[in-house]
């Protein structure tokens, strides 16, 4: 796509579109007022620039603070956020696609797709064909952000453990990214956990970057002593 500043700046555009999240930019970094009680805010950083990561960090930290970045050094980026008090999760990956064609399934049998929401996110459910009240087993969330509505963020796909390996999570992905583009969209993006970046790149999707995920948790590496007793 182009550079690393410029999607990872689209994705959080329509991260924060999805979730109805407010969000700053301050130069390379971007603030993002979330209001929960266990993530009152959340600093994206728009570069992967270490240095830049270890002085964010040590800034920002407090009591219901989140950092995310990109790496290009994951270590090293870790080895900052533990410093600054900071947990680390697993690693995630910044992903982008082409919304040029068809990108995904119909529903097997069983199921129906259900499309809702309303412009600029899009909701995509699948349930069960049977049963009253039908059954979720699959559910995702697209916003369409960008001049023009040109990206499409997806966000929360997720499928019930009970209808895994069937193929759901390509359904609703499909759904989702046919009518973004549809609605004029060019390009997909979205932030994958390890589990869906297998599904995203069997569906097309390329990485664009690793992602380092952190909470503040308060504890910090302990400095060694400047004047040490014997």
């Amino acid at each position: 796509m182009s550079e690393l500043r410029d999607v990872v700046l689209r994705w959080q555009a329509g991260w924060v579109t999805a979730r109805d999240y407010r969000s700053s930019v301050d130069g390379d970094v971007v603030t993002v007022r979330i209001g929960l009680p266990d993530r009152i805010t959340e600093t994206i950083l728009l570069t992967d620039d270490p240095d830049l990561y270890a002085d964010v960090a040590g800034r920002v930290g407090g009591p219901s603070r989140w950092l995310t970045a990109p790496t290009s050094d994951r270590a090293r980026t870790e080895a900052a956020a533990v410093d600054a008090g900071f947990a680390v999760h697993a690693p995630e990956w910044l992903m982008s696609r082409p919304l040029d064609d068809d990108p995904g399934p119909g529903a097997p049998e069983g199921y129906e797709v259900w499309l809702s929401g309303r412009p600029p996110v899009l909701v995509a459910e699948v349930v069960t064909g049977d049963g009253d009240p039908r059954a979720l087993a699959a559910k995702g969330h697209l916003a369409l952000s960008g001049e023009g509505d040109a990206d499409a963020v997806a966000d929360r796909i997720f499928t019930v453990p009970a209808h895994r390996r069937r193929g759901l999570g390509s359904v609703v992905m499909g759904t989702l990214t046919a009518a973004a583009r549809e609605r004029g969209a060019r390009t997909g993006l979205l932030v994958a956990s390890a589990d869906g970046r297998q599904l995203y790149e069997r569906l097309g999707w390329r990485l664009e970057a690793e992602m380092t995920v952190a909470h503040w948790s308060g504890h910090a590496t302990p400095e060694a002593p400047s004047d040490p007793l014997e």
